[in-house]
């Protein structure tokens, strides 16, 4: 978006953009922090005890994501569509 786009944005549309762009910089942030665990972890094995340092050179496999099934799914999209209602009313 340009910034000569301005004076045709509403303010909804202005608002969706700025939470998304807060969203998408605190997400790049929390991978950040995790990157940098992960780098702390690293070199106390490399310095403490290298001979014990993991190996990331093997792929994991994923873990398989379970079935629901059309009760219990039923049952989530009914708690969750009751959760967004009570929270639209309550101002969140």
């Amino acid at each position: 978006m340009s910034p000569a786009d301005f004076w045709f944005v509403s303010l909804r549309e202005y608002d969706v953009i700025t939470r998304g762009r807060i969203k998408a910089k605190n997400a790049e942030v929390s991978a950040q922090r995790v990157l940098n665990q992960e780098m702390a972890r690293l070199i106390t094995f490399a310095f403490h005890d290298p001979k014990k340092m993991p190996d990331f050179t093997k792929a994991e496999n994923p873990k398989a994501s379970k079935q629901i099934d059309g009760k219990r799914g039923a049952d989530l999209l009914r708690a969750h569509l009751n959760r967004m209602y009570y929270n639209s009313k309550r101002g969140r």
